[in-house]
């Protein structure tokens, strides 16, 4: 009996030792076998690498010393002995090609790879394991893991045309890949505002093509200013490039944009265009950007550039784009209509599928094979071996893979990560809000919509980063990066069955947020939850240990703010900032405290709901309240209708017109006569039409702001899409576009119908959240009698400010100079009390 106990007591003893050591992988491995005892690493240490591995033991070496401070000995070769590490490749592991074995025990630590790539995606894992929270410096758990990837192809695109990132920053991007067990970088190298690749045949490229500023053949855009802006990378500067990341067990696929964002192209050798008096503008507002398909001369120069990138890159994919294709400028090209009548073509697609197959050509020659964005499958047939990427969404992906194309899932809705990550930040908004959560939901393959033998078609997963705002702030490049590349690295690599957000949300802020900091990463925290209620603010930190801090006069909080450790009594809670620092270069954005909701829903059935929701504790002043309809990620169905808001059982106003829940309906209420007394009521109906889900949070808020009655006139056309009278509304979500870009002595005038008392006026100009189409030279004034004008701030990044002393009856945007792009965008004033 007494053996008996002691056996379940060593049991135990294990099993809580086992369950104590949380190894917090990611992603997360096929399968993992934790057993009780640990080794103790030596000094001095031994590390065996296989001459297979011989290019990638420096980098093995650098690693390991860097993660456990222990300076090994090395050796290349296949001889192991006890208490060594040994990194070894054994072709007859029954394992996928990336796959490998670690395995941790009192004899040492042995990871064995069926390839090259499969052992140093084990290193990676060992790293990690030393780097676990909850293990002890110096040692390792006993473990047995056996793991390999669930997609062949697991990318990464950077853009380095629209900003430009020196070669060290590419390999410091490129470590964090490897990090992750990413295998493709895919470079983009060119567009319309940048050629980033020495092409020595056409030396304009760079010489023209790399610079953007006042006297360059491209004008200045993306925030680099009125200077001289750009780079590129030399073919030298490209060969030492590749081989760092072959070391890392990285191919690299470089990207030619063409035939559409080429204006660093048509800029340096305007002869590639076409021949047309028209500017007609592409999608970002460009002219003038793309190949001209009836110029047979193109098709030599675009044989020189193939053969230099094909010679610098030994991965065997090029990607030449095909996507956004300003197609209008082919429609009045006499060049391209000649050959669309010699060839018998009805539309401009045709031309399009013709100008690609031709470049395919041009690659075949060379030995490579074509990835293309998923509007090359528009216009006819293409080479059978072609790359999709398919990246306008899950459907285009799901298109390619049934017509038989091998297929990268890649859509922007998931796997953009230059969307912004919440509503208040910086970043584009065109397909989603994506923080990681959301990037971490997406599933590569669909399963009701393709046949098992189609879904061997969709051989990867591949995120993108745009850089059209990454120009400021600092570092903002590795803030949208990460963690969601931490998620995109799961998603490719882990078992569709083992995804779970909680788990892995746990294993990431765990250990692994401070594995993106031992890496140097300034990546983006997740915020602390504020909430107010009944005169108090509580603030939930994302996870345990996480450091909050705030700032009570509505600035951001920095890293000297006070620190939240217990609630905050305050009625002036719209003033109160709050957010996580994780080390000096790591935070999340700063967040507001919030009310709780008002009212919510959650239905995937054809019926009509009527709510009625007692919101007396919710208000709390006079002023305009905004009722807002956030509906959730997948619940966007429905209707609203029938909007109704009661004060002591009186009527204030109604909204009877049916909206749209997708539209994310925003009512505006305006409340005179609270006093702590009354009591109000909020009625709606939601009428869902389909069986499918409506779900939405229902949130009312009084507007910090005036709204006095505007109206705005100027000397620039508007767009009647965007109309002036967009800037009268005070909806952040409506602005005005000119049809011009600005320029000297032009103006925008805001009158008030009566003068407005106000301590700071903020005057904002661009799209709302994208600092794109801003005003770079000019300044703000003000009037107190509508005549007579006072001089404010200037325009710094398209915002300025003005302090008025007395009611202010005009404010009058002056611009002193053109901003340089195809247009310029006004917002709504942001008039304080």
């Amino acid at each position: 009996m007494r053996k008996s106990i002691l056996l379940l007591a060593l049991f135990l003893s294990s099993l809580s030792f086992v369950q104590a050591q949380k190894l917090d992988l990611i992603p997360k491995p096929v399968s993992v076998q934790q057993s009780a005892g640990q080794f103790v690493l030596p000094s001095p240490l031994k590390i065996v690498v296989d001459k297979k591995l011989k290019n990638s033991a420096a980098y093995i070496a650098t690693g390991f010393s860097k993660n456990t401070r222990i300076n090994p000995i090395f050796s290349i070769g296949k001889k192991h002995g006890k208490n060594n590490i040994s990194f070894l490749v054994d072709k007859k592991l029954d394992l996928p090609n990336e796959g490998y074995q670690l395995e941790i025990n009192q004899n040492g630590i042995f990871v064995r790879g069926k390839t090259e790539k499969g052992v140093l995606n084990g290193f990676q894992t060992l790293l990690q394991i030393c780097s676990a929270k909850e293990v002890k410096k110096g040692t390792v758990p006993f473990v047995k893991i056996e793991d390999y990837p669930r997609f062949d192809w697991r990318g990464m695109m950077l853009d380095c045309s629209r900003q430009f990132f020196d070669k060290q920053t590419v390999k410091n991007y490129i470590d964090w890949l490897a990090a992750h067990k990413m295998n493709v970088f895919h470079w983009h190298l060119t567009d319309d505002n940048g050629w980033r690749i020495e092409i020595k045949s056409l030396p304009d490229l760079t010489l023209k093509g790399a610079w953007r500023g006042p006297g360059e053949v491209l004008l200045p855009s993306y925030g680099s200013g009125d200077k001289r802006y750009g780079g590129f990378y030399t073919q030298e500067d490209i060969k030492e490039v590749v081989a760092y990341a072959v070391d890392r067990g990285i191919s690299v696929m470089p990207e030619i944009e063409i035939p559409g964002h080429s204006r660093a192209v048509t800029a340096s050798y305007p002869e590639v265009g076409c021949a047309i008096t028209q500017e007609l503008k592409s999608v970002q507002g460009e002219v003038k950007n793309v190949w001209c398909v009836g110029r047979e001369e193109n098709y030599d120069l675009l044989d020189s550039i193939i053969r230099e990138v094909s010679g610098l890159f030994p991965f065997e994919y090029i990607h030449i784009a095909g996507d956004e294709v300003n197609r209008a400028n082919w429609e009045h090209c006499p060049k391209c209509q000649a050959l669309m009548a010699k060839e018998g073509f009805t539309d401009s697609f045709q031309l399009q599928n013709y100008f690609f197959r031709r470049v395919q050509k041009i690659v075949d020659k060379y030995h490579k094979k074509t990835d293309g964005w998923n509007e090359i499958l528009k216009g006819g047939e293409i080479d059978p071996n072609t790359l999709i990427s398919a990246w306008q969404g899950i459907s285009y992906g799901i298109e390619s893979a049934k017509k038989g194309y091998k297929t990268i899932m890649m859509p922007g809705q998931f796997t953009y990560y230059d969307m912004a990550q919440s509503e208040t930040e910086r970043g584009h908004r065109w397909a989603a809000i994506t923080d990681t959560k959301r990037a971490y939901s997406f599933e590569p393959i669909p399963d009701t919509d393709l046949t098992p033998e189609e879904q061997k078609n969709i051989i990867g997963v591949q995120g993108a980063l745009w850089s059209e705002y990454l120009d400021r702030p600092a570092r903002i490049m590795e803030y949208q990066s990460y963690p969601r590349i931490s998620a995109l690295s799961e998603i490719g690599w882990s078992k569709k069955e083992d995804k779970n957000w909680d788990d892995f949300y746990g294993r990431l802020t765990h250990s692994h947020l401070q594995r993106l900091a031992d890496m140097g990463i300034a990546f983006r925290d997740f915020p602390p939850t504020a909430i107010y209620k009944n005169g108090t603010i509580t603030v939930t930190p994302p996870y345990k240990g996480a450091v909050v801090r705030f700032d009570k006069d509505g600035n951001e909080p920095t890293r000297q703010s006070p620190l939240y450790t217990e609630p905050i009594q305050t009625k002036d809670y719209e003033r109160y900032m709050f957010r996580v620092f994780f080390n000096e270069y790591a935070a999340s954005p700063a967040v507001k405290a919030e009310k709780l909701p008002v009212a919510n829903w959650n239905t995937s059935k054809a019926e009509v709901l009527t709510i009625s929701e007692n919101i007396t504790e919710h208000v709390d002043r006079k002023g305009i309240w905004y009722l807002t309809f956030n509906p959730t990620d997948d619940g966007a169905n429905g209707t609203i209708k029938n909007v109704s808001l009661f004060e002591n059982d009186k009527l204030i106003r109604t909204y009877a017109d049916e909206k749209a829940l997708k539209s994310k309906p925003r009512l505006r209420f305006l409340i005179e006569n609270y006093n702590e007394k009354n009591t109000y009521r909020l009625d709606f109906t939601v009428e869902n039409k389909e069986e499918k889900k409506s779900a939405a949070n229902v949130k009312f808020n009084c507007t910090p702001y005036q709204e006095p009655e505007v109206k705005v006139t100027s000397s620039m056309a508007e767009n009647p899409k965007f109309p002036i009278a967009n800037l009268e509304d005070y909806n952040e979500e409506t602005y005005l576009r000119t049809d011009v870009a600005c320029k000297d002595g032009d103006w925008i005038l805001y009158t008030f119908t009566n003068p407005v008392v106000s301590s700071k006026i903020d005057v904002l100009t661009g799209i709302p959240h994208h600092p794109r189409f801003i005003i770079n030279n000019g300044y703000v004034e003000f009037s107190y009698n509508g005549t007579d004008f006072i001089k404010g701030d200037n325009f710094d990044y398209g915002n300025a400010s003005i302090y008025p002393k007395q009611p202010i009856k005009a404010v009058r945007i002056q611009i002193t100079g053109t901003n340089n792009e195809p247009l310029m965008a006004g917002q709504d004033l942001k008039i304080n009390p």
